[in-house]
C-alpha cells in the first residue's frame, strides 16, 4: 500500500520531446522579443502547451530561461580528461557556446532586472556549475597538472569570464578555436616573457 502512494504521488515522467519544444520556444522568443516582452503564454502556444505544462517544469519565467540558455549539466560543462589544457578548452567552448548567442543577452540583461530573490535563485544554478569547475581544478593540483599555489576560483573565473568580456564588447566572432587556444595558454601559462 505504501509503495503504491508512492508510486502515485510521483506521477507521470515527463515528456522530453515537450521539455524540448518549451526549451526552443523560449530561446526563440528570446532572441524574438528579448526577455521582458517575452511572455510564458507566448512560450506555451509556440510550444503548443499550457502555461500550467510550463509551470509543472519551471517555478518562473527566470528558471526556465536560465535552464533554456544556460545549461549547466553534461560532461562538456566540467570536462575531465587526463589534458587539462583540452578540459579547460572544453568549458570554454561550452561558455562560448552558452554565452555567444543572442537569447543570452536578453536573458543576462533579463534577470539582472528580476526582483533579488529570483537574481538569487538563478545565481544559484550558475554557482553550482562553477563549484564543478572548481572542483574539477582542485583534482588538476592534486594531480600536479596546475600549481598547488594557484587560486581555482580565481582560474575557474577566467573559463567563462574573457567569453562574457568578448560578448559584451560585440566581440563575440572572434571566439573561434584559435581564441579559445589563445586563452587555454594564457590561463596555463601565463603572459610573461620566458
Amino acid at each position: 500500500m505504501e509503495q503504491a502512494l508512492k508510486i502515485e504521488r510521483a506521477g507521470r515522467p515527463r515528456d522530453a520531446r515537450l521539455d524540448d519544444a518549451i526549451v526552443a520556444a523560449t530561446i526563440e522568443l528570446l532572441e524574438e522579443r528579448g526577455y521582458n516582452d517575452m511572455s510564458l503564454a507566448a512560450v506555451a502556444e509556440r510550444a503548443g502547451t499550457s502555461t500550467t505544462a510550463i509551470y509543472r517544469r519551471w517555478k518562473s519565467k527566470s528558471e526556465l530561461v536560465a535552464h533554456a540558455v544556460f545549461r549547466t549539466e553534461g560532461d562538456d560543462v566540467v570536462a575531465e580528461t587526463d589534458n587539462i589544457a583540452v578540459d579547460i578548452a572544453s568549458m570554454v567552448r561550452w561558455a562560448a557556446e552558452k554565452l555567444a548567442r543572442p537569447a543570452a543577452l536578453a536573458a543576462v540583461v533579463g534577470i539582472l532586472g528580476e526582483s533579488r530573490s529570483e537574481r538569487v535563485a538563478r545565481s544559484t544554478a550558475a554557482a553550482m556549475a562553477s563549484k564543478r569547475v572548481i572542483d574539477r581544478l582542485n583534482r588538476a593540483k592534486v594531480r600536479g597538472e596546475i600549481r598547488a599555489d594557484v587560486d581555482t576560483r580565481v582560474l575557474a573565473s577566467l573559463i567563462a569570464g574573457p567569453v562574457l568580456n568578448e560578448v559584451f564588447a560585440g566581440g563575440a566572432a572572434h571566439v573561434n578555436e584559435r581564441w579559445i587556444a589563445e586563452l587555454v595558454s594564457i590561463v596555463l601559462d601565463g603572459v610573461r616573457p620566458r
